[in-house]
């Protein structure tokens, strides 16, 4: 009986320990906590023209001409609230 018991209490030792390893890794299903994907920051979605994650040389050669979309006030400058992306509202 002993035997059994100590068998059955390092069972469930060991299965506590994979599922606590399980959450450390990051392994559990679903969104991460927090919010999950984030919107990319408008400066990159302005340069980054075909939404491909790489700023080519042409995408480069056309920055000033993609900043500027970005001027919401036409003053010819960009300010933290043009360029920053917008905060989440809780």
């Amino acid at each position: 009986m002993k035997r059994i018991m100590a068998l059955t209490i390092m069972g469930l030792a060991v299965f506590a320990i994979h599922v606590s390893a399980q959450e450390d890794t990051g392994t559990r299903q679903g969104p991460p906590p927090g919010g999950g994907n984030r919107p990319k920051p408008p400066i990159e979605s302005a340069l980054d023209a075909n939404g491909d994650a790489v700023i080519s040389a042409e995408e480069i050669a056309n920055a000033s001409a993609a900043l500027k979309t970005l001027d919401k006030n036409g003053d010819g400058q960009l300010t933290a609230d043009e360029y920053r992306p917008a905060m989440p509202r809780r």
